[in-house]
């Protein structure tokens, strides 16, 4: 499959790369890192990168992307697991559709796939498939991708780092990453994010069991007026503490109730998987039909812990 994608990118005089609804840094970073390999080793190319962004990057815009060029074009997908959580509503209208990712796979919605279960993150596939195939590299594809490996990893100190994670690391810093530069842009904020910080981990609860939460409403929201990358940072607040086993984020948006699940020890993605969403055994996401149904998401983890699914 690694050379097969590489023939498709060939065959191709157009092609879209879509990653998944309100993207993280590894899906962006997927992306953008893809997006800049093709263009480094393929000039002639032209590549679109539709829906929301992180930043203001304004390379590979899908402005002028018309249903003519879709019906033509290679879709490559990268860090979504399922198809409804494509971040771009046109993905049937391609020639050929193309998955990469790292997630469990639950639904085969593409043509194509490389999907590697044990990798901790979708710039890893990316890295590790280019290193294979010799391609020629860019500072902006390794940067863009080194963004994704070291948020997914949680700075390469989540539980399913590998060996392979720190050979992605060394492949990219080789190439191109500037380590300092992508360390600053993630990890040093301003004096207002750090409060809203601490104002979120204010809202913390926690069981005797070792289930911890923070909801984050549409009220705390007015307060801040932050984008969710933002508000999802709050998530790490919780990591690191011995009295939780099992911590989850609740944000309440406008159009649905998003829910992020971490452990150091416990598999949630089966429960994950219960409230409409998945992922990986230590580090999933789902969504909720209303805010208080966090309730019984709480008494579900409980569960997990009493039982001791690790």
């Amino acid at each position: 499959m690694h050379k097969l994608l590489i023939n498709k990118i060939k065959k191709y005089k157009s092609i879209i790369i879509a990653k998944h609804v309100k993207p993280d840094w590894d899906a962006q970073g997927s992306s953008m890192g893809l997006a800049y390999l093709i263009q480094q080793n393929f000039p002639e190319k032209q590549i679109y990168i539709p829906g929301d962004r992180l930043d203001d990057n304004k390379d590979f815009l899908a402005n002028e992307l018309t249903d003519e060029i879709i019906k033509v074009s290679l879709v490559i997908t990268v860090d979504t697991a399922v198809k409804e959580r494509i971040d771009f509503n046109k993905f049937d209208l391609a020639k050929e559709t193309f998955k990469i990712d790292h997630h469990i796979n639950i639904d085969s919605y593409a043509d194509f796939e490389i999907v590697d279960e044990n990798a901790i993150a979708c710039t890893q596939v990316i890295t590790l498939w280019a290193n294979k195939m010799k391609l020629k590299w860019c500072a902006e594809a390794a940067n863009n991708l080194y963004k994704g490996l070291l948020t997914d990893s949680g700075r390469f100190l989540f539980p399913n780092t590998k060996a392979s994670t720190f050979e992605a690391a060394r492949i990219l810093l080789e190439n191109g990453t500037n380590l300092k530069k992508i360390h600053d842009s993630l990890y040093v904020s301003d004096l207002k994010k750090k409060q809203y910080l601490n104002y979120a981990f204010s809202k913390l609860e926690v069981t005797k069991e070792g289930v911890g939460w923070i909801i984050i409403n549409k009220a705390d929201q007015k307060l801040w007026n932050y984008n969710y990358e933002d508000y999802k940072s709050a998530l790490g607040t919780m990591s690191g503490l011995n009295e939780i086993k099992i911590w989850a984020l609740i944000i309440e948006l406008e159009d649905e109730i998003k829910v992020s699940l971490r452990s150091r020890d416990f598999e949630i993605d089966k429960v994950a998987n219960k409230y409409s969403g998945g992922g990986h055994k230590l580090a999933s996401g789902c969504k909720l039909n209303k805010i208080e149904d966090y309730k019984k998401l709480v008494i579900d983890l409980k569960k997990v812990i009493k039982e001791g699914n690790k």
